[in-house]
């Protein structure tokens, strides 16, 4: 995959993998529910802002697994209680996806998630780097999209996160070394 920034047809996003990995989102000991629909609201936004016509969300577990209501172009779907938000959007890959993989991505920073998807031929994006690829302007603006502040002051860059860093050192040795693009 080329690591193209231009807007895919399709996104299938595993929920709790984005939720706990952007700060903006992360609930911290909060409880979780206000935190999915703040992540899901800004998710339809950003979607629709980029012209993208389908963004299957994947949450883990809820009895009996099921589709829940949300803004278009959002689909929000709960896997049932033995079955891994993970499994579900590999089966999402491999069965009603199969044939857009060159337009779809997959957003998950897991390796069990990003190595097969890769194979499938879908373009696999880290948490933050999805994050940050869509807060940037764009036909939105990006506007109150960016993360929440740092705390640590004006022109003092904020330090980078163990998996920050894991996800651009996988972008990189992904794309053989190459200088990113703009």
């Amino acid at each position: 995959m080329t690591g193209s920034t231009a807007s895919p047809g399709a996104v299938l996003v595993d929920g709790y993998n984005v939720l706990h990995a952007v700060p903006r989102f992360a609930p911290r000991g909060a409880p979780l529910e206000p935190a999915r629909r703040s992540f899901q609201s800004w998710l339809a936004r950003a979607a629709r802002g980029r012209g993208v016509g389908e963004v299957v969300l994947v949450w883990d577990g809820r009895a009996g697994g099921h589709e829940a209501r949300a803004p278009d172009p959002l689909t929000v779907l709960y896997t049932s209680e033995d079955k891994t938000a993970d499994e579900r959007i590999l089966e999402l890959c491999r069965g009603r996806y199969a044939d857009r993989s060159a337009s779809t991505w997959v957003v998950s920073s897991d390796r069990e998630v990003q190595g097969p998807a890769r194979q499938l031929g879908f373009e696999a994006i880290g948490a933050m780097t999805f994050y940050r690829r869509w807060s940037r302007g764009g036909p939105s603006g990006g506007r109150g999209a960016g993360p929440r502040s740092s705390g640590e002051g004006p022109g003092k860059p904020r330090r980078a996160t163990r998996r920050e860093v894991e996800e651009l050192l996988d972008e990189f040795l992904r794309r053989g070394g190459e200088e990113p693009e703009g």
